[in-house]
């Protein structure tokens, strides 16, 4: 007669059962109570094996679900060792639900779709069906997430090798799994959403940071030349030179480019001199007619020609005991350059139609953006007028020649175009600093200015923008001027050895630069008489 212990029974087994999925949902509930947001993959993972094997299925996964493409997509998974090859592949990774509308129907109404028999599908399951067949799946179940009545995913659990007859206490008990990871996702997308604010936050903070150095009242050198802006050494180089002469009556030639501000050094020579407290008195040599020239600078009488129907008073006399600032000298007719000369050596001129001798005390201060010597050679200039003129040369350099002093310009002109137009722009981006850095800027200062001003006008919000139209690329000097292939190779070279403040190799040398041996430019330097000017 058998024992009574030798049938086992079923009840108790069932029981038995529910007692260790018990025991496993509330230790994964424990595990993922107050864990760190970077643990939270790993344990789902740890925590997927452990429901697959008691569950005893091939697979299941994790999946994040959006309403708004209405695709899943598997963000942790499990799969049998058997299955892992087959099921990871990534076809089967994101799916779009709008084709399994039954599915999607039983997970929103009854927050779980529960598939024991793939055969026993109803007909309206069609795609799900196939889709099932196609990948020899048996059974499955799957449990929606939930997040604030909101669905954000499901759990799902696949069994390829035999049909499952889904337990009620299993189907119960998987909500709350579901929720348990719901909540860990939520917790873990939480805290990604601050990290990724913070860093954000923090990129602003350093953005601000970089663009407040161009929010900044413009640094002016302690040298009362307010109307000078910037601080790189060559313009300290030409502001040195300024403090210097002005002072003393000694006649100043300044030299520079076009649009590099030579009048703003004029004024500050004027302003730091004895006679500032007489008139600066400005001549365009270039913008006036050669008829008109001679009557501008020394005057004329009453009736002395056509048209001169008044006394006019000449700009030297008018500049008595003060400054005159002779702008585009070079541009002057030769046959008043000799009585120019006579002004400067004698202080004497005479106004046309009166030859009565007048005498002034005027300072002059002429600019060119000419190469008077070689006008010299080509005989348009008088070399006895040059030599009266060159007593205390000044060069201005040109704006490529000052790039650390482009963020204080552009906002002085940002600020001077946002008062004379009413616009305010408060904010000046560090990439729009970079791209006006990387012109060549043929036109200098001035250029600048019309870049910057027509920048604020078409500008749409507080913040400077740069359309890419408003800077028109020049052709290069080689394509600019007649140089010879000499003159060009010397310039360059020049240009690329104080670029690297005359360092010759290395890395960030010259001869790294131009591409050619140390030795080798060392030869050429010496061929095209290129010296360092110790002065400078």
């Amino acid at each position: 007669m058998g024992s009574a212990n030798s049938h086992p029974n079923p009840l108790a087994s069932r029981l038995e059962q529910q007692l260790k999925f018990e025991k496993l949902i509330s230790k994964l509930s424990t595990r993922f109570i107050n864990m760190p947001v970077g643990e939270i993959d790993t344990e789902i993972k740890n925590s997927l094996k452990s429901l697959t094997e008691f569950m005893d299925v091939d697979y299941s996964s994790l999946n994040t679900y959006s309403e708004e493409t209405g695709l899943a997509s598997t963000t942790h998974f499990y799969a049998r060792p058997h299955l892992d090859s087959f099921i990871t592949h990534e076809d089967f990774r994101q799916i779009s639900m709008s084709k399994f509308p039954y599915a999607v129907n039983e997970l929103t109404n009854q927050g779980m779709i529960c598939i024991g028999d793939v055969d026993a599908l109803p007909d309206d399951a069609k795609n799900t069906k196939k889709f099932m067949k196609n990948f020899g799946l048996q059974s499955l179940l799957y449990t929606a997430l939930v997040i604030d009545k909101k669905p954000i995913g499901f759990l799902g659990f696949d069994s390829y090798e035999k049909k499952i007859d889904w337990s009620s206490k299993y189907i119960s008990r998987l909500k709350l799994v579901g929720e348990i990871f719901a909540n860990a996702l939520n917790r873990k997308a939480s805290q990604e959403e601050l990290q990724r604010a913070y860093k954000q936050l923090e990129t602003l903070k350093n953005q601000y940071q970089k663009e407040s150095e161009y929010l900044q009242d413009e640094i002016k050198l302690n040298l009362n030349f307010e109307e000078i802006i910037g601080k790189s050494g060559s313009l300290k180089s030409t502001l040195k030179q300024v403090k210097q002469v002005a002072p003393t009556d000694s006649t100043v030639l300044i030299l520079g480019e076009t649009g590099t501000g030579k009048e703003l050094i004029a004024r500050a020579i004027h302003k730091n001199s004895r006679r500032n407290q007489r008139p600066l008195i400005k001549v365009n040599c270039a913008a006036l007619p050669t008829y008109l020239i001679e009557s501008e600078l020394f005057g004329h009488e009453k009736g002395a020609f056509t048209g001169a129907i008044n006394q006019h008073i000449g700009r030297f006399e008018m500049a008595h005991e003060g400054t005159i600032f002779l702008d585009e000298i070079g541009e002057m007719p030769l046959e008043l350059q000799v009585k120019l000369l006579r002004v400067l050596q004698e202080g004497e001129f005479e106004r046309i139609g009166n030859p009565k001798t007048k005498t002034v005390n005027v300072r002059v201060i002429a600019a060119t953006n000419r190469d008077l010597l070689k006008e010299i050679d080509k005989g348009t200039f008088r070399q006895d007028l040059y030599y009266r003129l060159n007593v205390f040369p000044v060069e201005v350099p040109p704006l490529r020649e000052r790039m650390e002093d482009l963020p204080l310009l552009v906002r002085q002109f940002v600020s001077k175009t946002g008062k004379k137009i009413g616009k305010s722009i408060d904010t000046i981006p560090e990439a729009l600093i970079s791209k006006l850095g990387e012109h060549h800027w043929p036109g200098n200062i001035r250029e600048l200015e019309n870049i910057v001003e027509r920048a604020v006008i078409t500008s749409e919000t507080n913040v400077l923008s740069l359309k890419d139209a408003l800077i028109k690329t020049e052709p290069s000097s080689v394509h600019r001027t007649n140089s010879s292939l000499q003159d060009v190779e010397k310039t360059h070279i020049l240009q690329v050895l104080k670029k690297c403040n005359w360092k010759i190799e290395g890395q960030t040398g010259a001869s790294k630069i131009l591409d050619i041996n140390p030795s080798t430019l060392r030869s050429r330097m010496l061929k095209l008489g290129i010296k360092k000017d110790v002065s400078s």
